[in-house]
């Protein structure tokens, strides 16, 4: 399977004299089997795995003032570049290591939808986001309603000792008003649930950094950590508890000093079932534009008392970039 991503960014600075102000558009393509929506995992396996389609992305404008402290975005936008993503988990495989499953219906992958951005930065190193979007993409509206998806965002930043180690906290809630089944319903039954909410918790952490290598700034080895937290609501049908995190290894060998290795587990619960997914992946960049990611997956499902099912996931991932 395959997935293409068109991007165009104009700075509108550099090419018209508008100061802050910046215009991006996408294009996305999927093609080829939906591996996870074939597994019987409730975890996406691949975070670009999606039913095939071909159809316009993220299209916004963004105006940045007061010296970038506050930045409002408008158009069709993808919920995740702004909240509830970890910097150190980006390059795992997994869709949950992107951002915590408990966040149903959220404007995300495959498809993005309209919605405002506003982020401001009253001091140094600490910033608050909030984001509205539709939500009927994600979830049908009341009868004689509307579906929208509501999110806000504090983060803080900081560095530790002699080293700078960066790490990063970031505290977030979110509601969703469209309709959801409940818990307890039938298989076939309509939506019923009027809305659901829930909060989440994001963690970055740089462990370990080495010293430069051949007086390159970007050369040198270094440990990351991340970690995840989510809760929602238990009374629709969906994840209502989440908790991952892992480690990043990157340019361990002088040689190779852009590769990346990474080892992370993400476990999710929903009424009476359970599943845990540990992620072994080594990303091995051959030149500026190729990279390969060799990728496992070992997963523990549980529904209830004797229903138990295992499976194991291993991917080959290919990466162009121009």
């Amino acid at each position: 399977r395959t997935h293409s991503n068109i991007e165009l960014t104009l700075d509108m600075d550099s090419l018209v004299g508008w100061r802050g102000l910046t215009i991006y558009a996408q294009h996305k393509t999927k093609t080829g089997r939906n591996g996870s929506g074939e597994a019987a995992f409730v975890q996406n396996f691949s975070n670009i795995d999606a039913d095939d389609f071909r159809a316009m992305g993220e299209v916004w404008v963004e105006q940045r003032v007061l010296q970038d402290r506050v930045s409002l975005k408008a158009g069709r936008i993808d919920f995740n570049s702004v909240f509830a993503g970890t910097d150190n988990g980006g390059a795992f495989l997994n869709a949950s290591m992107g951002f915590s499953p408990t966040i149903v219906a959220a404007p995300t992958f495959p498809l993005p939808t309209w919605g405002v951005e506003a982020t401001v930065s009253p001091w140094s190193l600490f910033n608050v986001g909030v984001g509205v979007f539709d939500g009927r993409d994600g979830a049908p509206a009341p009868v004689g309603g509307r579906s929208g998806f509501q999110i806000v965002q504090a983060n803080q930043q900081w560095s530790l000792g002699h080293s700078q180690l960066g790490g990063r906290v970031g505290v977030g809630g979110w509601r969703h008003t469209g309709l959801f089944s409940a818990i307890d319903a039938e298989p076939d039954a309509d939506p019923s649930m009027s809305g659901t909410n829930g909060w989440y918790a994001t963690l970055d952490q740089t462990l370990w950094q080495g010293r430069s290598r051949d007086g390159n700034a970007d050369n040198h080895a270094s440990v990351a950590a991340f970690a995840q937290f989510g809760t929602s609501s238990p009374t629709v049908q969906a994840i209502h508890a989440h908790r991952g995190g892992g480690l990043t290894l990157s340019g361990l060998l002088a040689a190779r000093p852009s590769d990346l290795i990474g080892i992370g587990v993400t476990h999710a619960s929903w009424g009476t079932g359970r599943e845990t997914i540990g992620e072994l992946f080594y990303q091995l960049p051959v030149t500026s534009h190729l990279s390969l990611v060799a990728d496992v997956q070992r997963v523990r499902r549980l529904d209830g008392p004797g229903l138990r099912a295992y499976g194991d996931v291993v991917t080959m991932r290919t990466v162009l970039s121009f």
